[in-house]
């Protein structure tokens, strides 16, 4: 992948050296740390997916007569889906390639593989820092998927903080990401309930996909995950004990989550294709 930064000349030299806490953003000669190149791409991400999401309600009805006929509480979740579908195909394809195709975190050397990064993994973080921060203020406001979705939310976007901010447990944070892959299909889920489409093939086709994606990438993918946090468990005791905490402590809450959602997954699924019981007709009576 390659995350390109695109600034105005003499910006940074007009901001000078700029430090968050006890952290570098900008450095004395006007250069962008790896830690100033996340908060670059965390604004890009807050800006983009708040755009798309406020562009929504007014691009919608050119297209779909039914937007108006919703609730206000309806109108905004639907107006958060295109945002999701974006993030996700987005991140899905950077983590999946940053953790399972690159070799950053996998090749022999002498940095451990909890303290590896590269511009690429503080790119897709900050990204995800800007979609959590949009989506998190929506979630809340409109309380859209209950006490769980504020918890998954919350847990997420402390946990991508944590990993940008201190450069630790980038590995651990993308893989977590990765788990994104059945937004799209949960959206278009969505999209098509409100779009009256319940009854279209191409609704029981998505809801297939999303039961089969949600066992690998939010269920299975726990499996190789806590193998592997336990064969570098001497790595994740050097880190942060913040990150430490968010390790061993919130990752395992998001398998509970993505279980509990699971179980509603499943039954949707059931509901959907079995067969349908017909009514026995009512019997005449004299």
């Amino acid at each position: 992948m390659n995350h390109r930064i695109y600034l105005p000349d003499g910006l940074l030299e007009g901001i000078g050296e700029v430090k968050l806490l006890d952290k570098i953003l900008i450095t004395s000669d006007a250069k962008l740390t790896p830690l100033g190149s996340c908060t670059y791409w965390a604004l890009v991400g807050l800006v983009l997916f708040t755009l798309v999401y406020k562009l929504s309600r007014y691009t919608t009805p050119l297209f779909f007569k039914g937007y108006k006929q919703m609730t206000i509480h309806d109108q905004r979740d639907w107006d958060t889906r295109f945002g999701n579908i974006l993030f996700s195909a987005y991140t899905a394809y950077g983590t999946i390639y940053a953790v399972m195709v690159d070799d950053l975190f996998w090749a022999p050397g002498h940095l451990p593989m909890m303290t590896r990064t590269s511009s690429d993994t503080y790119a897709l973080l900050g990204i995800a820092i800007g979609f959590f921060l949009m989506e998190l203020a929506v979630t809340i406001k409109y309380w859209m998927g209950g006490t769980a979705m504020i918890i998954h939310h919350l847990g997420s976007l402390v946990s991508v903080l944590c990993a940008a901010f201190f450069g630790e447990g980038h590995c651990a944070t993308l893989w977590m990401l990765s788990t994104e892959f059945t937004t799209p299909f949960i959206a278009f889920r969505y999209l098509l309930d409100k779009g009256g489409l319940k009854s279209h093939p191409i609704y029981v086709i998505n809801g297939i996909v999303i039961l089969v994606s949600w066992t690998v990438t939010r269920l299975a993918t726990f499996v190789p995950f806590f193998i592997v946090m336990w064969r570098y468990r001497d790595q994740i005791l050097l880190m942060n004990p913040v990150v430490q905490l968010l390790l061993i402590g919130f990752t395992p809450t998001l398998a509970v989550l993505n279980a509990y959602w699971y179980t509603k997954i499943v039954r949707g699924a059931i509901k959907v294709l079995a067969p349908q019981k017909r009514s026995k007709p009512a019997t005449k009576i004299d």
